[in-house]
């Protein structure tokens, strides 16, 4: 009997697995869009939350610029939680998998940078590559807790 190249994967990776290269398509393509583009789309979301934040009574006082850096952290948090989540399903070894996942973050982060370059109006940051990686480790961080939280969960019950 032949061996098996490839190990049988569950439903549940292969799902995680689509969906997570879909939000690295999801980033790369949010960074085709011109300078123009991207501050109108960054000019909503200020306005959203400056309105919900004097709403519930609190000062709108966010700049473009603190949105348009906290989106890259958030942005890149959750592909570190969706990578960390999809290499976790396949082997459940979450220290052996954080060097590829932070591989795999790290280079999509530089990739989107790159392609701002041909995108109009926009540049590479180093910064931004920077930012996205550390709201890359944050969002696996994050996954480790939760992970560890309901592994304690479960040797209470």
């Amino acid at each position: 009997m032949k061996k098996l190249i490839f190990k049988k994967h569950s439903l549940l990776f292969i799902f995680m697995l689509i969906l997570t290269a879909a939000y690295i398509a999801f980033i790369w393509i949010h960074s085709t869009m011109s300078a123009e583009e991207s501050s109108i789309e960054s000019g909503n979301v200020l306005k959203f939350l400056n309105d919900f934040l004097v709403m519930i009574g609190l000062s709108g006082d966010l700049t473009d610029h603190i949105v348009r850096k906290s989106a890259h952290f958030c942005e890149f948090a959750l592909l570190g939680f969706l990578s960390l989540w999809t290499a976790y399903i396949n082997n459940k070894r979450i220290i052996k998998n954080l060097l590829s996942v932070g591989f795999v973050c790290l280079a999509t982060a530089v990739v989107d940078e790159y392609i701002q370059i041909y995108s109009v109006g926009r540049s590479a940051e180093v910064g931004d590559v920077v930012l996205d990686f550390f709201g890359a480790c944050a969002g696996a961080f994050f996954f480790v807790a939760v992970t560890a939280v309901i592994a304690l969960f479960k040797k209470i019950k």
